[in-house]
């Protein structure tokens, strides 16, 4: 059944049976864990520091992080260190970060979501 859905549509399914701890095999076979998560926050003295990993528990080491402003200017591009963090300046005003994880895997914060 899970091969009569689109593509796209079984990635959904599969990624939220993940979160849920429901994941069936179906779901593992067919996609990749290679899904970053992330938590940024402030780190003091304008700075801004996130924390990656991948679904699986495995470091983001690696992933390429975009920081842009609120006109999309690009402000910042870093790489995630090998233990799965990455610290900027933090921008003057609102901002959001791009990581991108390859394959399709691209995830987004607003600065406004940071604690």
């Amino acid at each position: 059944m899970a091969k009569d859905l689109p593509r796209r549509i079984r990635w959904v399914a599969c990624v939220s049976a993940l979160l849920a701890g429901t994941a069936s095999a179906v779901c593992l076979a067919h996609q990749p864990l290679h899904i970053p998560t992330f938590q940024c926050a402030n780190s003091g003295a304008l700075r801004v520091t996130c924390v990656g990993t991948f679904i699986d528990g495995r470091s983001a080491a690696g992933i390429t992080a975009r920081v842009f402003d609120k006109h999309d200017h690009l402000v910042y591009v870093g790489t995630v260190d090998s233990q799965g963090h990455i610290t900027f300046r933090k921008p003057d005003a609102e901002f959001h970060i791009v990581f991108d994880a390859g394959q399709g895997n691209v995830l987004t914060i607003l600065g406004s979501e940071m604690t």
